[in-house]
């Protein structure tokens, strides 16, 4: 007998697309900000300490980088099939909107991003350049701290231009709409074992 309770669950194949890419954002902004580095000590006084600060700091920089851009990568992705659901599902219509506008700032990163000639020449391969438009340390903050903790806060500027905190509060505004709508990660157990409904079957082939 097939269970009614699925039916319940069918979505458009533009939202299931639509909400794998918003919780793959989420998941980024929670791996960016997960990243920290703390030097353990006083600050370094031989060359060989301080060498291995910078690359400890350098190596935490291209990893919140790494994370900056794998989120903002499904941000951008995520715009394509909000605004097909925009268009599709009327009952989202004013969600996938607000979405739109409130992400539409990013677009301009993505030229930013393939072109990296400006930074290159205003800092060279320096990190403070990256931090310093990222919020991460004070606007006329000469140099990184040797000893202050390197962390993405909320309020680390996602391509310089939007508050992660603020970013994130939107995804996951909008994911829990779709989610509230049809349960897309919906769970429930049948006979001691779990059977989860994340992506239509086809969609995983």
């Amino acid at each position: 007998m097939t269970d009614t309770r699925i039916s319940r669950y069918e979505a458009p194949v533009s939202v299931y697309l639509l909400a794998e890419h918003l919780d793959a954002a989420l998941a980024a902004g929670e791996d960016l900000t997960s990243v920290l580095y703390i030097w353990s000590g006083p600050p370094p006084r031989e060359a060989e300490r301080i060498a291995e600060l910078r690359a400890g700091q350098r190596e935490a920089i291209e990893r919140i980088r790494t994370f900056e851009l794998a989120l903002l990568s499904r941000i951008l992705k995520g715009r394509e099939w909000a605004a097909e659901v925009a268009e599709s599902e009327e009952n989202f219509a004013f969600m996938a909107k607000l979405y739109l506008s409130g992400t539409a700032i990013l677009l301009d990163a993505v030229a930013e991003c393939a072109d990296v000639s400006g930074t290159d020449f205003d800092a060279g391969d320096s990190l403070i350049s990256y931090v310093r438009s990222r919020g991460m340390i004070a606007a006329d903050a000469p140099t990184l701290s040797d000893t202050a903790p390197l962390c993405a806060s909320e309020d680390f500027l996602i391509a310089k231009r939007i508050p992660l905190g603020a970013l994130l509060d939107l995804v996951a505004k909008f994911l829990d709409t779709l989610e509230a709508e049809y349960e897309l990660f919906f769970r429930f157990e049948k006979q001691g074992e779990t059977a989860a409904f994340d992506l239509p079957a086809f969609l995983l082939r």
